[in-house]
């Protein structure tokens, strides 16, 4: 089985990474020739483990059978969405954003097979060809559009622990939510996820958070109950939230397809996470 993964992030070389000690065929296009040039060199250390992967720039290289696997953060979407209007015409393709909005571009794409993905694992970049792996999880996708069946091959991968969803919306849904309630407070405290529980204020707004996103989304008491997110805090105690670490590294905060669509999606007014909003936006621009 043979894949494309698009960008070299934290996500961008774990996946690479996992396909690859898997036993697939990987390849990793990057945006910057220098990192392909030192992921060649080097190959990508994962954990101390080495895997050499064919890292380039240029899709006419991708081959017609590969699985696209688009790594890249929301920001650069803009960019890979030019590139799949023109190449890979006929691959299945798999986004793997956080949020939500890259879904408008999706329906304009020439390909007809696109699916979902979300990846459940904790991911940090060190340097151009180094990540820590900061939590084991699994692979989960879905159907957006096309034939489900070119994608069920995703779920039998030796070692790489996958899911199907049958519902898109619910399962990126459930992680935007997710995402709505770590995020932004781990970014604004800068705290790792562990202290939303141990440090009492912030343990505070993460229940009035709650509590707001319960008003606006009734559905969220069994698509994420609170005790999956104080789970999900306690057994990612130690990880630096993406969206942190974009604020640590000097990088633009994922805020529109996260919070944004949040706030955009409710049929109510939700102060605190607008405040959140604003607050993050201020911060960036300094």
């Amino acid at each position: 089985m043979n894949f494309a993964v698009i960008g070299a992030g934290a996500v961008g070389m774990l996946t690479a990474s996992l396909l690859k000690e898997a036993g697939c065929g990987v390849q990793l296009i990057t945006r910057r020739p220098e990192q392909a040039k030192q992921i060649n060199a080097k190959g990508i250390d994962l954990d101390g483990k080495i895997q050499f992967i064919d890292a380039y720039t240029e899709w006419d290289r991708i081959p017609a059978n590969a699985f696209i696997l688009v790594a890249v953060k929301y920001g650069h979407l803009p960019e890979v969405i030019k590139k799949l209007k023109s190449n890979c015409l006929d691959n299945p393709v798999v986004f793997m954003q956080n949020g939500m909005m890259h879904l408008d571009s999706i329906p304009n794409l020439p390909q007809k097979n696109i699916a979902a993905g979300i990846v459940e694992h904790g991911a940090l970049k060190v340097n151009e060809t180094r990540v820590k792996h900061t939590g084991k999880g699994l692979f989960k996708f879905a159907l957006l559009s096309g034939d489900e069946k070119r994608f069920l091959p995703l779920l039998n991968i030796n070692g790489v622990k996958a899911e199907w969803h049958p519902d898109a919306d619910k399962m990126l849904f459930r992680k935007v939510l997710l995402n709505t309630m770590i995020n932004p407070l781990t970014a604004l405290l800068s705290i790792k996820n562990g202290e939303l529980l141990s440090n009492p204020h912030a343990y505070e707004l993460l229940k009035n958070i709650y509590t707001e996103l319960y008003a606006a989304f009734p559905e969220i008491e069994s698509l994420l109950p609170f005790e999956q997110v104080t789970a999900l805090c306690a057994s990612t105690a130690e990880n630096t939230s993406s969206m942190l670490a974009d604020k640590l590294a000097g990088r633009p905060l994922e805020l529109d397809t996260i919070l944004l669509y949040t706030i955009r999606r409710s049929p109510y007014t939700l102060p605190i996470l607008q405040t959140f909003y604003h607050l993050l936006k201020a911060a960036e621009k300094e």
